[in-house]
């Protein structure tokens, strides 16, 4: 743009004044990148209609008209010598470079770039202009481990990790020094001492560094720093020791010390949780020091309630120190107390026929009470996450593990079986398809059992039973019926005709996948047929709010930590966890319900208790 457009603009709007420099940037043949469209060139200026003349592409692209004002903000305009005008201009010179050397080009970027610094993220997005969308995340990772190893090149982490490009090579160890001192995250000063340890045991030069880290860990790992988590605390602890070690310095000396460190820990199940997997041996041979006479207890204690990886790690840890009998036996003892967690089951289920684990599993726990714990516990977890879209994992291997059902009813009378057979019928967790499925294993095995299946096809629910529903919600299930019926339905039919015209239906791949899609949507118009019976349409506002209803909204705070929530009760079909509405029919809503301001409820979130209090109920208000 000239001057005199520059002035004609800023004229008509005087707060443009500010942003001349950026105007007066957009000259004819400047070079511009543009978030969506990429690099482009100005070709001119319109006055009469005040647009910029901007051509997209290879030069060959359709002109498009932009508003200067507009641009100030979406436009960034490129030197000549940037790395995306040099590509525009002669695409196979820039790949030929990034061929030869991937780091020296990414230095060529940083020479060109503001104090020859950008973040990792914009470098991301320039050379992901440059390299091909198919191969660009592979060529990145393989790049990133180079940047790391290039001595002119320094990471500096924060909220934001810049890349900067030094006068001088700079050593590996010095570039680590410089970001643990200038990190103020807790959790990334531990990261980048663990790189650091990694280092010094190669080369024992480096004491003196080690020296000063092991100085700062010790006062992370002190109980006057609020911000560091329980996990963190112990990960410094450790690799400040093995720094010490290395570096020449008394552990004895260090304060504070690992062993009183895990003493103080009120929960080693939930610190031994939020540790790196390479930690849990570490933390688990700590415990057995520190609680010398009931290292085992607090062993299962951590085993009953950890996550799956570490799961495998405390049931090798235990079984490695002759602790294979008494792991045995309280697996069966928390089978009989139904205290068998999801996720110990799921470990159960994929290690069973695992050589290595023969010695833990027995014929007492290998039994059809195993498969009434996975019931339980799959009622359990879709009753916690009622109204969330997600999978359950032990459904997964339900119905994937082809000899579980068999293995675990091997034993069991047709009575048991069928006892199971019902429980699986009512189960909230598993949809009818997998139903049928599980339920076909168990018909092999037990034939008698087909009369419940039919029986169980055919039974109507009693006549007091109903759902209460909003009216929007109603009619977003009647119009999911119609199309079944109208439009999917009838398309399937077509497609099983056209499918059974390629002749042999017994190597007919087509007619298979069709027949199958049939008994998906067949079963899925059930379904609705039976909820559309069931739903009971209810005017949600101008409730009592005395105390918790459908079509309340509750304000309650939690009594240890005091963070607050709320939520909205309404129907059936009205959940909306992004808005925090949630049915009347989910756990927490049936906790609510009935209850009144300042009263106390207790809810279970993955096996933790929590304890609430009402802070108020309001009304409900459509929108």
């Amino acid at each position: 743009m000239e001057k005199k457009d520059v002035d004609s603009l800023i004229e008509g709007n005087f707060l443009l004044e500010k942003s001349r420099p950026d105007l007066e940037k957009m000259t004819c043949g400047a070079y511009c990148l543009h978030g969506s469209f990429g690099v482009g060139q100005l070709k001119g200026y319109d006055a009469e209609k005040k647009k910029l003349i901007i051509v997209f592409g290879d030069g060959n692209n359709e002109s498009r008209l932009m508003d200067p004002v507009f641009c100030i903000k979406k436009l960034e305009i490129l030197q000549d010598d940037h790395l995306l005008v040099k590509f525009h201009n002669n695409p196979a010179e820039i790949r030929q470079k990034m061929k030869k050397s991937s780091v020296t080009l990414v230095i060529e970027y940083l020479e060109k770039a503001p104090n020859h610094k950008a973040s990792l993220g914009d470098i991301e997005k320039t050379f992901g202009r440059i390299v091909e969308e198919k191969n660009f995340k592979r060529w990145w990772n393989v790049t990133r481990k180079l940047i790391a190893k290039e001595p002119k090149l320094t990471l500096i982490e924060g909220n934001v990790t810049y890349l900067e490009l030094c006068d001088e090579p700079i050593s590996e160890e010095d570039q680590l020094m410089q970001q643990f001192e200038s990190v103020r995250d807790m959790h990334q000063r531990i990261t980048i001492a663990e790189k650091f340890l990694s280092l010094l045991k190669a080369n024992e030069s480096l004491k003196d560094f080690g020296v000063k880290i092991v100085e700062c860990l010790s006062e992370m790992c002190s109980s006057k720093i609020k911000k560091i988590t329980a996990a963190d605390k112990f990960r410094a602890c450790v690799v400040r020791d093995e720094l010490a070690k290395l570096s020449g310095i008394n552990i004895d000396s260090l304060s504070p010390k690992l062993e009183a460190l895990v003493g103080e820990y009120s929960n080693l199940t939930k610190v031994c949780d939020n540790l790196q997997p390479n930690y849990y041996v570490t933390f688990l041979e700590l415990v057995t020091r520190v609680f010398p006479d009931e290292w085992e207890k607090q062993c299962f204690n951590i085993l009953k309630n950890c996550n799956e990886k570490l799961t495998n790690e405390c049931i090798i840890y235990l079984k490695d120190n002759s602790c294979a009998d008494s792991l045995r036996a309280t697996l069966v003892r928390w089978l009989k107390e139904k205290s068998l967690r999801a996720v110990l089951l799921q470990w159960i289920i994929k290690n069973r026929h695992a050589k290595k684990f023969e010695e833990v599993f027995s014929t007492e726990l290998m039994s059809h009470e195993l498969l009434r714990a996975i019931f339980w516990a799959i009622d359990n977890e879709a009753l916690i996450s009622a109204g969330k879209l997600r999978k359950i994992p032990l459904v997964e291997l339900l119905n994937n593990d082809r000899t579980l059902i068999r293995d675990l009813l091997s034993s069991a009378t047709e009575e048991i079986a069928s006892d199971l057979a019902q429980t699986l019928l009512i189960n909230q967790g598993i949809d009818n398809l997998s139903k049928k499925s599980l339920l076909a294993r168990f018909i092999a095995i037990f034939p008698g059992l087909q009369e419940l299946v039919l029986s169980a096809s055919k039974t109507k629910l009693p006549q007091d039973v109903s759902l209460k529903v909003s009216l929007s919600s109603l009619e977003n299930k009647r119009k999911e019926y119609d199309l079944l019926i109208k439009e999917k339905i009838p398309a399937n039919k077509k497609a099983i005709e056209l499918a059974r015209e390629h002749g042999d239906l017994i190597e007919n791949s087509e007619y298979k996948m069709a027949r199958q899609d049939q008994d998906t949507l067949l079963s899925r118009k059930a379904q609705l047929e039976e909820e559309l019976k069931m739903a009971h349409v209810v005017d949600f506002v101008n409730i009592d709010t005395s105390m918790v209803s459908i079509g309340s909204v509750v304000k309650i705070r939690q009594v240890d930590s005091g963070k607050t929530a709320e939520y909205t009760i309404l129907g059936a079909w009205d959940s909306d966890p992004s808005k925090n509405v949630i049915s009347y029919k989910t756990s927490m809503a049936q906790s609510l319900l009935g209850k009144k301001e300042k009263e106390i409820i207790e809810t279970i979130s993955d096996d933790n208790k929590e304890t609430w209090q009402i802070e108020s109920i309001s009304a409900y208000t459509e929108l």
